[in-house]
């Protein structure tokens, strides 16, 4: 029996040992930022100056499983883009998964509402659906269609409605240009605009499984960009040309004391780089898997005074460094995935006195395509706003179509950044 344990002991140092020294190589050999990203141009069309058009900007892009979903915007001609949801498939689908498809909105109900066109709507993805919320008609007037929530199944290729089931006088206002993000199978609300034209600080959470709203804290400041990861949502907001800050909000259910929002402000200049202030851009969170995780934001409308001859649009990314993942063990998961190195990276630079990069900015190192002769057509979208962008299923690449660039023209191309 002695000898069984001590057999155990030793396997089990063996196994520590061995976790300790690739961490603490993982840690000296491998800084954190800055992240290295590639662009792949997934497609491209031509402007055919009609509403079904996908050269358009001020719309949503959504993935769900090996399929991007574009849904409204305005084309070109500054017209809406129809009520058509467009479903193209991502490099690495299966054979089977057809490359293109114009989806015409049909409700799951006989005869039931089906969502109108609309531009500057929000989008995320809910399970295997896609749920839009808000914006504007062919006017630039803020739809009134109550606190509905609009829902594609992905599966039936057809539309439902989430309505809230009590307390109408606890609901959303109508906007345009608001965040909607997924959690926990539920759905968040940021700010927007409201119809009055008012920048809003308000934020809101709609249960799918009670069918209730419920508000949560008010941003600290109007906020550009918004974005969840894990259990914390985050935005960002501008005071000024020389500073912006990142506030987040942990989410709690309902019978924990609720949190309150929490602040980092950051400067822009040569000293301390960060990405200058920017709207209409994107900020999404992702990962270079291992338990490291990072908000990306990109691109987007320069903000504050421009010189004669500048640019409009940011051709940028940034990464700000996430707290690292805790242990998560699953049962297809890798050792390295399991014991998530990055975790153990941070803690063995924090023991050294060493830092360990989180809550920090690092500018994106844009890297040429792999064989650049084979290449054909741009390597990079270019200075750009006003697209549609969501990061893939595994949270490690990001996918955007379209948008407004340099000249205020419509763009009707899609990307993958892939970032490493």
């Amino acid at each position: 029996m002695a000898e069984i344990v001590a057999g155990i002991w030793a396997a089990e140092q063996a196994v520590s040992t061995s976790i300790y020294a690739g961490a603490t190589g993982y840690a000296v050999a491998k800084p954190t930022m800055p992240l290295k990203a590639t662009f792949s141009q997934i497609a491209s069309t031509s402007d055919d100056a009609s509403r079904s058009s996908l050269t358009r900007s001020h719309h949503t892009l959504t993935v769900v499983g090996d399929k991007a979903y574009i849904f409204g915007g305005q084309t070109s001609q500054g017209k809406l883009a129809s009520n058509t949801i467009h479903s193209i498939a991502l490099p690495k689908a299966s054979s089977a998964v057809p490359e293109y498809q114009a989806l015409p909105a049909i409700s799951t109900e006989n005869d039931g509402p089906v969502p109108k066109p609309r531009t500057k709507h929000s989008a995320c993805a809910l399970n295997n659906r896609v749920a839009i919320y808000g914006g504007c008609d062919e006017s630039g007037n803020v739809l009134d269609e109550g606190p509905i929530i609009w829902l594609f199944d992905v599966e039936k290729l057809t539309w439902s409605t989430l309505k809230p089931s009590s307390h109408p006088e606890r609901t959303p206002l109508p906007r345009s240009k608001a965040h909607l993000v997924a959690h926990d199978g539920n759905l968040i609300l940021i700010g927007g605009v409201n119809s009055n034209g008012e920048a809003l600080t308000d934020v809101w959470h709609y249960n799918c499984f009670t069918e209730i709203w419920n508000q949560l804290p008010h941003t600290p400041a109007v906020v550009t960009s918004a974005t969840i990861s894990g259990h914390t949502l985050y935005s960002i907001s501008s005071s000024d040309a020389l500073g912006s800050e990142v506030h987040y909000l942990k989410i709690q259910s309902y019978t924990e004391p609720a949190s309150t929002w929490q602040t980092i402000s950051f400067p822009t200049n040569p000293l301390t780089p960060g990405p200058r202030p920017r709207s209409h851009g994107g900020l999404i969170p992702i990962t270079t898997g291992y338990g490291r995780n990072y908000l990306l934001y990109f691109f987007g409308d320069c903000q504050g005074e421009v010189e004669k001859g500048d640019l409009l649009q940011w051709s940028d990314l940034w990464t700000f460094q996430l707290p690292s993942s805790d242990l998560e063990v699953k049962a297809t998961a890798t050792m390295k995935e399991a014991i998530k190195p990055a975790k153990i990276k941070d803690q063995i630079r924090s023991k050294l006195g060493a830092d360990t990069g989180a809550s920090s900015w690092a500018e994106v190192e844009v890297q040429p395509p792999g064989d650049l002769k084979a290449h054909e057509g741009k390597v990079h979208p270019g200075p750009r706003s006003s697209f549609g962008y969501d990061m893939t299923a595994d949270g490690r690449n990001v996918v955007l179509w379209g948008g407004c660039n340099a000249t205020g023209g419509s763009e009707g191309d899609g990307w993958i950044i892939e970032f490493s």
